[in-house]
């Protein structure tokens, strides 16, 4: 029986999935907090173009903005991944207990 046959879930890729989009999200943070840097410092040098400061401080808001929300949403992916893993464990655990007593009969 090849993997494309198999039933069920591989818990442990689930759980190692889970963690990796749970980093991925807080690495978002990072960035988002790097661009904002950037785009302060662009702002600050261009204080003489005060349509440009504030184009760059409007377009700043709105990225970070995007980026909170692309945090949020894969820190939720990160949680429900190793959820799930929890929950097919004690699915299979469940049912293999089930499928014990039957065997035995």
């Amino acid at each position: 029986m090849g993997a494309e046959d198999e039933v069920g879930v591989d818990t442990a890729a689930a759980d190692r999935s889970g963690t990796e989009t749970a980093t991925l999200a807080q690495r978002y943070a990072g960035i988002s907090t790097s661009f904002q840097t950037e785009l302060s410092q662009l702002s600050e040098a261009s204080c003489n173009e005060m349509p440009v400061a504030n184009s760059a401080l409007d377009y700043c808001a709105d990225v970070v903005g995007q980026l909170t929300a692309l945090q949020a949403h894969t820190s939720t992916l990160g949680t429900s991944a190793v959820a799930g893993a929890a929950a097919a464990r004690r699915a299979d655990g469940e049912i293999g207990t089930g499928l014990g007593s039957v065997y035995a009969a």
